[in-house]
């Protein structure tokens, strides 16, 4: 998790593809004191507030792993986290296998990628701090 501090803050993300492509969101990124659990709040741009995301990411000492839960509208969704993979952050979403990764460009700018389990949809959040 401490790898992730540099995001650390507000950034403004563009969506790529799938139903969502064009979509603009506003996120902040902060970190518990110890630096092990990592909240993103995340809302779209432009809209009264509906379209929301918090998620908690970090360590789970008692079950010795990463972990990832994500609270939306529609309810909790889960990760399973296997973090730093070929200089990707690399996570899977319990419900549906999709693959979600965090490759960091430069210091002001990375991209979440999320592809299907069966590879026949990818979509890009390209960020860039704010």
């Amino acid at each position: 998790m401490p790898k992730l501090a540099f995001l650390s803050g507000t950034w403004t993300c563009t969506i790529r593809g799938g139903p969502s492509n064009g979509l603009v969101q506003d996120t902040t990124y902060s970190f518990s004191p110890d630096g092990m659990w990592m909240t993103e709040l995340s809302h779209d741009t432009g809209t009264s507030g509906a379209d929301w995301e918090t998620q908690m990411w970090g360590y789970d000492a008692r079950s010795h792993k990463l972990v990832a839960y994500q609270f939306v509208s529609l309810g909790v969704f889960t990760k399973s986290v296997d973090g730093w993979v070929d200089g990707a952050f690399v996570s899977h979403r319990d419900d549906n296998g999709a693959t979600v990764s965090l490759k960091p460009i430069d210091g002001r700018s990375f991209q979440w990628i999320i592809e299907s389990a069966d590879h026949s949809s990818i979509v890009k959040e390209d960020c860039a701090r704010r």
